[in-house]
């Protein structure tokens, strides 16, 4: 069995390749002069989805994971944004038909939304005032409900991968950690909101995993975020505790910024299924990064 899986050199496509290699022969493609390191049971692939895909794989992959988007022109030319993305999934989309694969795993964003009013944002929530990728994800969402395609759509808040592959900058809490290792002052908003916007690649993994083994049709979308919001506070305080930061954490006080959390019942009660809790993922991610700088001696 194989997958195949596009933006494949991105950090979050990287990790998953290789946490999917375990259990199936992976296809990754990708389309940067990023030189990738071998990996048992991956096989790099370097296209570029704003051409037709039509290389022959063996075994055909039967399963499609798309994470890939090219943001060259998301801050300069909002049409060529839109149209280069579209070309690209409709490429993808093509490849799936032609292929029979038995489904298609579209990771969305919780961009989708755009500015979020609610304390509680769930999948019925309309979007407003779209940022271009939350924009672009959106219309993707919508071109599978009107293909004879089996897919699943899972809106993803900031992703954590493997500490070995972060960059400081993405998701939001790595900036945060990177600067109470160095035991700088923290600013953020809303301090006392619960808190889920995170979620990791080993979930991620795992549910994709789940869903090859449930082999049901879906065609539908669902949050994908770890259960059990935690105070913003508190997880600061976990992740300083852990860390043995000295940082100073401030509340920004005329935040204007919304806080909310996000709903995971809707795959709960369809597909039966238990994303892990928020304090759990922030534990095991924060042992790993505290193992990673251990082994670098510092």
């Amino acid at each position: 069995m194989s997958i195949l899986l596009t933006g494949a050199s991105g950090l979050i496509g990287i990790d998953l390749a290789y946490r999917l290699s375990h259990n199936y022969k992976v296809f990754g493609v990708y389309r940067t002069k990023k030189k990738l390191k071998k990996i048992k049971n991956v096989i790099w692939i370097k296209h570029d989805f704003r051409k037709k895909f039509n290389k022959k794989l063996r075994p055909t992959p039967k399963y499609i994971v798309h994470c890939a988007v090219d943001q060259k022109y998301s801050k300069q030319n909002m049409y060529k944004y839109l149209e280069c993305n579209l070309k690209i999934f409709d490429n993808i989309i093509n490849f799936s038909l032609k292929n029979n694969v038995k489904l298609f795993v579209n990771f969305s964003s919780i961009d989708v939304y755009g500015n979020i009013n609610n304390k509680l944002v769930n999948e019925n929530y309309k979007p407003k005032n779209q940022n271009p990728y939350g924009l672009i994800k959106d219309l993707s969402e919508k071109k599978l409900y009107g293909k004879k395609i089996n897919f699943i759509n899972i809106r993803l808040p900031g992703v954590l991968c493997e500490p070995s592959l972060n960059s400081n900058k993405r998701p939001w809490l790595n900036e945060i950690f990177a600067k109470m290792q160095k035991n700088k002052v923290i600013y953020v908003h809303n301090i006392n909101g619960k808190f889920n916007n995170l979620i990791n690649t080993d979930e991620i993994a795992k549910f994709l995993k789940f869903l090859i083994k449930k082999n049901i049709i879906i065609r539908d979308t669902f949050n994908f975020a770890c259960t059990k919001p935690i105070i913003l506070q508190k997880l600061l305080n976990i992740a300083k505790q852990k860390l043995y930061s000295k940082s100073k954490i401030y509340n920004f006080k005329s935040s204007k910024r919304n806080s909310f959390y996000i709903s995971t019942s809707k795959i709960e009660k369809k597909l039966n299924y238990k994303i892990e809790c928020s304090k759990k993922i922030l534990d095991k991610h924060l042992e790993n990064f505290i193992k990673l700088k251990k082994s670098h001696g510092s």
